[in-house]
């Protein structure tokens, strides 16, 4: 048996380790496509040594390179992969991405191709998932920050900081995140605020500590476009002359896709790698591998990925409720 395996979308930290999972589980040749779906038409096939991936199997430096198509593919990429993926003479495609990595699966796999599908992506906004390789990461990633500004606004008290952070249309990292952090508010697609209620939040909270931290999620403000930065710049607009205060603004961007991955990121990592090759060896085609809210990795057909907003029904939408963060 041959494996194929390929990151689309965004680079996360957790890649490297997710690679070495399944080579540890397998006793199979596996063969990685540098560059995401690009790569798999360009046939940008190699090989990385059991060694490399010991070594390298909590590196934030990748194993592999990511990327992303920027136009849908047609017939004719779709037979190129097709073509691609049988000269190697591969039995199944691992693909870690989001939705869109997802989408595409489904129409390769009606090419005759044994598809499966790993979230891969900060954002967690997989239907199904609890978690997605690389969030626990970002989640440490923006911990971090947060704890420096905290320190600064107690050296220098009375400061308002504002810190954008990705996730595209999902506010689900800014809010775990958020709550992880011991931020003060946050600002997610799914949570509007009023804006004179928020300015009165941020007033109250400045009287109470040295500062206030605010988490905005990319997607908050409807000018939100994939790839779009700047809805931090739209509320600062919106919140300052309000409250009377300048807002110091941060925007972490793709930082958080790197770092150190954490020790849950690793076991997932490795839960996740488990039930995949459970599923090769039983003959289950086709499937997107989730880790629901028992921290069980389960197999969903490939037919019914979808992405995800917030589920306000989560006892973590809850408790931001209760903790009026939200």
């Amino acid at each position: 048996m041959k494996i194929g395996l390929v990151i689309s979308g965004g680079d996360v930290s957790g890649m490297n380790n997710f690679l070495f999972q399944i080579n540890r589980l397998t006793e199979t040749e596996i063969v990685i496509f540098d560059g995401g779906i690009n790569g798999l038409i360009k046939n940008c096939a190699k090989e990385i040594s059991a060694r490399d991936l010991v070594d390298l199997s909590i590196s934030p430096v990748p194993l592999i390179s990511s990327g992303r198509k920027e136009e849908k593919c047609r017939k004719a990429d779709y037979e190129k992969i097709v073509k691609n993926i049988r000269s190697k003479k591969l039995d199944c495609l691992i693909m870690g991405g989001g939705d869109g990595s997802f989408q595409f699966l489904k129409i390769l796999s009606g090419y005759g191709i044994n598809c499966y599908g790993i979230g891969m992506t900060i954002d967690n906004d997989i239907a199904g998932n609890s978690y997605t390789v690389g969030f626990s990461t970002a989640c440490e990633q923006v911990i971090a920050e947060v704890a420096k500004l905290r320190n600064t606004g107690r050296g220098l008290p009375g400061r308002v900081f504002m810190i954008e952070l990705l996730g595209g249309y999902c506010g689900e990292l800014t809010l775990q995140a958020a709550l992880k952090s011991n931020a003060d508010i946050a600002l997610i697609p799914e949570a509007i605020w009023d804006i004179d209620s928020l300015a009165n939040k941020v007033k109250k909270k400045i009287k109470q500590q040295n500062s206030v931290i605010v988490l905005c999620s990319e997607g908050y403000t409807k000018e939100y476009t994939p790839g779009f930065q700047g809805a931090i710049d739209t509320m600062i607009g919106k919140l300052e002359h309000k409250i009377g205060i300048r807002i110091r603004k941060t925007i972490l961007g793709y930082g958080l896709r790197s770092g150190m991955p954490t020790g849950e990121e690793i076991i997932q990592g490795a839960i996740l790698a488990e039930e995949v090759v459970r599923c090769i060896n039983s003959g289950l085609i086709n499937k997107v591998i989730v880790i629901n809210n028992n921290n069980k990795a389960i197999p969903i057909d490939l037919e019914n990925s979808e992405r995800r907003l917030v589920d306000k029904e989560s006892d973590i939408y809850k408790l931001a409720k209760l903790t009026q963060l939200i």
